[in-house]
């Protein structure tokens, strides 16, 4: 007879208590099936005759301060209609040969989140490797459980790289920009690889993405032309913004190296300040930037620039956003900046996957916070940079466990 007082305690739903030991160190609880027979997987008859007996100790989450054991009598069965010997008993609280309960390693896989895997180790009196392998045998369960929810309801999908080794190592951001979620994390932005991955998709799958959001790099519009037939590509906002940016800022450059030391000195000290939007500047940022625009007539254009680029991007009318656009160009043009001009002749080549943002309004916006918590990711260590492992704690650190 079981003990139902510590098969509560237990709380496991296939098991039941027939004792508990107490020693200074654990808590073991004595335990058996809570149902002692099988369906033989020959002959489909119920099996309830015993073949062989094997105790195995399994380690459970702690308890009230102590460490916890299950000493649990595992069966093999045999069936008398068919013959079939060694029938194993299959239960959900303990996979196939593991030396932890389930809810054990989940609440290993918790405490990894912020901490790294020695500590926790040490904690509970195990390797290493056994918390590395417990918790990534939970987290890759997780994790692919986590994908394929999300690629059912996909319909946009939104690439951007991140640096493993800033100029040596790159790897690939997947996620879905309309429902804010990570599909994947690949270790090459190489156009083949990527080609090679998305080809292992099941093709109802690539015809229903509707959406590709990037940057204006050719190599993944290229992927998009050739693996989604269906997808309009959509240049993301924010790198739209940088590459206006990016003109102001070298414009600045330019003029700073004309300039005075101690005028010099003022252009670099505003490198920031010119780059924030104008209704985010207080009262210092705009008498900086009035100081160095008497001294540079040609900043203060391209700033100007700037801020109409940044303004046409917010109008939520496509045909509005379309002419605020060319009014731009001929603004750009009348300017006279040549890398402004420069600028422009990118924007112009996009121009048709920029229109596409107008009437979408999708953005790389999720992609970019998940790069900054990869950055945090990243500076606390915890075994990158693997991309493999990478990709496990971000994943990790999204997943509602």
């Amino acid at each position: 007879m079981h003990n139902k007082f510590i098969t509560d305690l237990m709380n496991l739903p296939d098991l039941v208590a027939t004792d508990l030991i107490q020693t200074e160190e654990y808590l073991v609880f004595v335990a058996d099936y809570r149902k002692n027979y099988v369906k033989c997987p020959v002959c489909g008859k119920k099996v309830d005759k015993v073949h062989d007996r094997k105790v195995q100790v399994v380690q459970d989450t702690p308890l009230r301060d102590k460490k916890v054991a299950i000493r649990l009598l595992k069966k093999r069965y045999r069936c008398s209609h068919c013959g079939k010997r060694a029938i194993p008993k299959r239960i959900e609280s303990i996979t196939k040969y593991s030396r932890k309960t389930e809810r054990f390693k989940m609440n290993l896989l918790k405490q990894t989140d912020s901490r790294d895997y020695s500590r926790v180790a040490k904690e509970h009196g195990l390797s290493y490797t056994s918390i590395q392998n417990s918790v990534r045998s939970k987290l890759d369960t997780l994790i692919k459980e986590a994908q394929l929810a999300t690629l059912d309801e996909v319909e946009a999908i939104s690439i951007d790289e991140f640096a493993i080794k800033k100029k040596h190592k790159y790897a690939v951001a997947l996620t879905d920009p309309i429902n804010n979620k990570l599909i994947d994390i690949l270790t090459s932005r190489k156009k083949d690889d990527l080609i090679k991955y998305f080809n292992t998709w099941p093709k109802k799958l690539k015809e229903q993405i509707k959406y590709f959001s990037m940057d204006m790099w050719s190599p993944y519009k290229a992927v998009a032309e050739t693996v989604f037939p269906n997808a309009k590509i959509v240049v993301d906002k924010f790198h739209l913004v940088t590459t206006v940016n990016n003109a102001l800022d070298k414009l600045r450059i330019k003029e700073q190296d004309k300039q005075t030391a101690a005028n010099r000195k003022k252009f670099y000290k505003s490198r920031l300040t010119l780059l924030m939007a104008g209704e985010d500047l207080d009262d210092n940022g705009h008498q900086r930037l009035i100081e160095i625009f008497k001294l540079s007539p040609a900043l203060e254009k391209a700033w100007e620039l700037k801020e109409e680029f940044r303004d046409l991007l917010q109008i939520p009318d496509v045909k509005e956003s379309i002419e605020a656009l060319n009014h731009w160009y001929k603004n750009v043009s009348q300017a006279k900046l040549n890398l402004f001009y420069k600028a422009k002749g990118t924007l112009k080549r996009w121009e048709q996957h920029i229109i596409n943002y107008f009437k979408t309004r999708i953005t790389n916006g999720f992609a970019e916070g998940l790069n900054n918590k990869i950055k945090l990711i990243k500076r606390i260590g915890y075994g990158v940079p693997k991309v493999e492992n990478l990709k496990r704690r971000v994943f990790l650190s999204l997943l509602s466990i």
